[in-house]
């Protein structure tokens, strides 16, 4: 039985196995964080509309290349992406094992502009040594396609 994440405007199906972490009282309601049973996590952020996708890109691939050598990126383009959405892969070795880190920068959609109007982007990242990457990437795909097809409520 899947469970259900409401939060920023999004009601999303997510695994029951995943478990949802608490924010910290400074990290505010406007994303959520899943950790993955095998390791790794997927995690949604809202980004103010004024936020470029290169900066914001730029950004992590530099945060990570602080912490990780030999840090790979690739563009890729995703099942049922929607114009103006990026995707970015990057790789990384952590200890003996390759880490993939799927960074997807989508539209926020109807629902989250409503209940954010200076909503203009969600992040999405999918986190995790590979072998948990791939078994984990269906799963993050079918969350993708919950946010882009997201509608307002229909007025009773």
């Amino acid at each position: 039985m899947p469970a259900t994440f409401e939060g920023f405007g999004l009601k999303l199906l997510y695994p029951d196995n995943w478990t949802l972490v608490e924010r910290a009282e400074d990290e505010g309601d406007q994303g959520a964080t899943f950790d993955l049973p095998g390791g790794g996590f997927v995690s949604l952020e809202t980004l103010p509309i004024t936020r470029e996708d290169e900066v914001v890109l730029g950004e992590i691939d530099q945060m990570l290349r602080g912490q990780y050598e030999d840090l790979e990126r690739d563009n890729v383009i995703l099942p049922g992406a929607a114009e103006g959405e990026r995707a970015v892969d990057l790789r990384f070795y952590y200890l003996d094992l390759v880490v993939m880190s799927r960074v997807v920068l989508l539209d926020a959609p109807a629902p989250t502009r409503e209940q954010m109007p200076i909503a203009g982007r969600i992040l999405a990242q999918l986190q995790a040594e590979m072998s948990d990457f791939e078994a984990a990437e269906q799963v993050f795909n079918a969350i993708l396609q919950q946010i882009r097809m997201a509608e307002l409520p229909e007025e009773a």
